[in-house]
């Protein structure tokens, strides 16, 4: 047990290294290392996996250790999405946002995005700001735009608080204050999802 501690917790901050940095997460790994490594993933994506399909994902969207292939990376993304991976979510999102092996589609964009946004996902949540305030895959709506911005912005999330100060700036003060109160009912809403998912109801 203890022999594989090293292995797991190095495994992990890959993991978090190829979510937030590819590039960096395969400095110094020669190719051969690189193909190994997505490989291993490849073995554990096929039984089911859902980090290890987001990851092959990647592998596939970046050409990693396999050949580049958006419409494959669309497939594995979807494999762990259809899991509930809030990652994987996005990532789904954002290939329908910018057509990348799927036809683009805002309004399939749009429905991604809320799958990770209900499991209280900050990037996700500034993602249906965005595209509540520009009327992308929904009707425009600044004050659910406000919300989504408002509570991506309880985070470290500094785009979600621009994008918030720049919507309050067309506001009037009734609607600022509309997406408030807004903004209070989608937490308690998106935190009840959260606790029934823990629950397993």
């Amino acid at each position: 047990m203890t022999s594989r501690l090293p292995k797991l917790w190095l495994i992990a901050f890959i993991l978090g290294l190829l979510a937030l940095m590819p590039m960096q997460a395969f400095a110094g790994m020669s190719p051969e290392e690189v193909k190994a490594f997505i490989e291993g993933f490849k073995v554990k994506a096929e039984q089911g996996d859902a980090k290890a399909q987001f990851i092959l994902g990647v592998g596939y969207r970046k050409g990693y250790g396999v050949a580049k292939d958006q419409v494959e990376a669309v497939k594995w993304y979807r494999k762990a999405a259809e899991q509930g991976l809030a990652e994987a979510q996005i990532k789904m999102g954002d290939c329908y946002a910018n057509g990348e092996g799927v036809a683009k589609s805002f309004v399939q964009a749009v429905s991604w995005y809320r799958k990770a946004a209900e499991q209280g996902d900050a990037a996700a949540q500034f993602n249906l700001g965005y595209c509540y305030a520009n009327g992308e895959g929904v009707l425009k709506d600044e004050i659910e735009a406000y919300a989504y911005y408002n509570l991506a912005g309880l985070t470290e999330f500094k785009e979600a608080r621009e994008g918030l100060a720049k919507l309050e700036e067309k506001m009037s003060p009734e609607a600022r204050s509309r997406g408030q109160q807004r903004s209070k009912e989608l937490q308690k809403e998106i935190e009840a999802k959260i606790e029934a998912k823990k629950a397993g109801k």
